[in-house]
């Protein structure tokens, strides 16, 4: 084989990586390809694994022009061929309005490669299989002549190292800000990484770091309010760059994701002037989850978020290094925008939904159409955050709020596939660290006085009246009470389906596995440790206080503000009526669907002097 038919099939096999490098991740990872070529993420899925798939074919078309060009000559003219009618489609698509940033790098990788295999082409073949076009194949020969005269091949292999070298410091470059995996943060205590700690989100479940930093000085105008991140209800300790909830990581490039104390951390103040303090296990009453969500969709979705700006405002923060530069500029921040408007169109179900508001999730919705990808039915699945101390009596008690499931190892494994953790991502020592410490994490005790005869004569009436179903030890206790019984809220029970326990116990991914999961017909009968922490009360979040949960339905209150956390110790609950609440908190409504306060009529027709020494008791739990 002569040298120019050598270099001939080299170029081809060039080619041939060329199309494998697109070709495989849009067989097997489309979504990162689409943001990686910043297309539009409406782009068709299926298109895209089929232009993989006909890619991967042709590659192997072109393997016989890349063995032997000579001894496959038709082969070898159609390669030709083909590079050449390629670069005239990019050509004219390049032409078109606003086209896309990668139709000029295929357009300089087809035109190139096309150009020099024109070139090599009849000095690979035989000659009676030669083209013959007149002077342009005579200055082809000419060139094919230079090619294969050998005087050239030290800068031939001069080229060609520095080809390799450059490739390799690339490839170097592309690790070491994309894949290079650091240790994970290890608390020094157990609480310190309940707080921080990583459990293991996948990577699309990660906001890259530097991005997050910039958003709130990009887009102050998209925020809830004043305070940054901190008017999401965001918990932030002294000497932590991060809020409680979040775990930093360095893989490749710095990145947050959630954790289990993002939903499980509330905070309270005596009173205005105080400074907060954090309640591990607590619900995060004031966390609005959802307004964090539709802020970081709205800032990918405007204009300015473009990588250019991104990491403009990324570098006033951290001076990134010319090659980190372009890795952010061309990967990492069209890659996170791709993400982030994927999310928005998966999460357009909850734009027919009431706002949930702060302290409050929808659990199961999100499973059953981003995780499982089961059509909308227009259920609504939102609930307060619970509690989630004092996990050891709680064993073998049916969980969640409708008693779905008994088995802790799945409940908490279910809760983390919901936040994007898959059973490749999960880290299972991390993971069963943090069950360890809710086993026996204890409620605080209330923080303010008690009076101790008051919650005597509260304790015979809580034994009477609310024993037999909230008491640890107690039959009823974390049983179900049919909903035409208990008679609240019925929408989150309606949103757990029989059709959603099917796709449960079809999951067997070890650490992922699911066989207790069931459907009810009612709501979970929960121990009331910490009951003064878990305001506000039913399932929905929709009594505000212990002293209004006695009261009859009809004298609830339909309107007040969730998430401020000034603590009114004696109707025990927060604050709902102050010149804050407004300003800071989320407006309930009872009227909407989802929101009803009915029901769980037990203790209303006590008297009020009764109903005053059992929240005294109540207390002390």
């Amino acid at each position: 084989m002569g040298r120019a038919e050598k270099w001939f099939g080299r170029i081809v096999w060039i080619g041939i990586l060329v199309n494998l490098c697109f070709a495989i991740p849009a067989l097997f990872a489309p979504d990162m390809l689409l943001a990686g070529l910043d297309l539009s993420p409406e782009t068709s899925m299926l298109w895209l694994q089929n232009v993989g798939m006909l890619l991967v074919t042709l590659c192997i078309f072109y393997i016989p022009a890349a063995v032997a060009p000579s001894r496959h000559p038709t082969y070898t003219k159609l390669v030709v061929l083909s590079r050449l009618i390629a670069s005239a489609f990019w050509f004219y698509l390049l032409r078109q309005p606003s086209p896309p940033a990668v139709v000029r790098t295929a357009l300089a990788t087809d035109l190139s490669l096309g150009v020099l295999l024109l070139i090599l082409l009849n000095p690979a073949l035989a000659p009676e299989n030669r083209l013959s076009l007149g002077g342009a194949v005579r200055a082809l020969k000419s060139f094919g002549a230079w090619l294969s005269a050998g005087w050239h091949t030290t800068w031939v292999k001069v080229a060609l190292a520095v080809v390799v070298l450059v490739g390799a410091l690339i490839g170097y470059g592309l690790w070491y800000y994309l894949l290079r995996a650091q240790p994970d943060f290890e608390g020094a205590t157990p609480e310190e990484h309940f707080k921080y700690g990583a459990i293991g989100l996948s990577t699309d479940s990660r906001l890259p770091y530097y991005i997050w930093q910039v958003l709130p000085t990009m887009f102050p105008e998209k925020m809830p309010g004043p305070g940054g991140w901190a008017s999401f209800g965001f918990i932030f300790e002294p000497g932590h760059e991060t809020p409680v909830g979040f775990s930093l990581r360095h893989i490749g490039y710095p990145a947050l994701e959630a954790n289990c104390s993002l939903c499980h951390t509330g905070t309270y103040r005596t009173s205005p002037s105080d400074t907060a303090k954090v309640i591990l296990g607590a619900p995060a009453h004031g966390l609005d989850l959802e307004s964090f969500q539709h802020f970081l969709y709205a800032c990918a979705g405007d204009p300015r978020f473009t990588p250019e700006n991104v990491l403009s405002a990324i570098n006033q923060v951290h001076h990134t290094s010319w090659f980190e530069g372009l890795v952010y500029r061309f990967l990492i921040i069209p890659v996170a925008k791709h993400g982030l408007l994927t999310q928005k169109a998966a999460y357009a179900w909850q734009d027919s939904r009431p706002t949930q508001g702060r302290g409050r999730v929808d659990t199961f919705n999100p499973t059953k159409f981003n995780v499982f990808h089961m059509p909308d039915d227009g259920t609504i699945g939102t609930v307060d955050l619970p509690q989630i101390w004092n996990q050891r009596p709680r064993e073998n008690l049916y969980l969640h709020w409708d008693g779905n499931n008994n088995n802790l190892h799945e409940r908490n494994y279910a809760a983390a596939m919901a936040v994007g953790a898959t059973p490749q991502s999960v880290i299972p020592a991390s993971f069963q660290e943090v069950t360890d410490f809710l086993l026996d994490l204890k409620p605080p005790a209330f923080p303010f006085p008690i009076d101790a005869a008051k919650a005597a004569r509260g304790k015979a009436i809580y034994d009477r009246e609310c024993a037999g179903c909230h008491a640890f030890g107690s039959p009823q206790t974390g049983q179900v009470t049919p909903i035409e019984t208990i008679g609240t809220d019925r929408h989150r029970l309606d949103s757990f389906t029989p059709e959603l326990v099917e796709r449960f116990h079809a999951i067997n991914t070890p650490p992922f596995k699911f066989d207790s999961y069931r459907k009810t017909n009612g709501y979970s009968n929960t121990p009331l440790d910490g009951v003064w922490a878990r305001a506000p009360y039913l399932h929905n979040g929709s009594v505000p206080t212990l002293w209004d949960l006695l009261q009859a339905a009809d004298k609830r209150p339909t309107v007040f503000y969730t998430g401020y956390d000034v603590y009114d110790p004696k109707n025990v609950g927060f604050v709902t009526v102050a010149p804050d609440t407004e300003r800071l908190g989320f407006k309930y409504e009872v009227c909407f669907p989802g929101n009803s306060n009915a029901g769980h009529a037990y203790g209303v027709e006590l008297k009020d002097s009764d109903k005053w020494d059992l929240i005294e008791y109540l207390k002390t739990l």
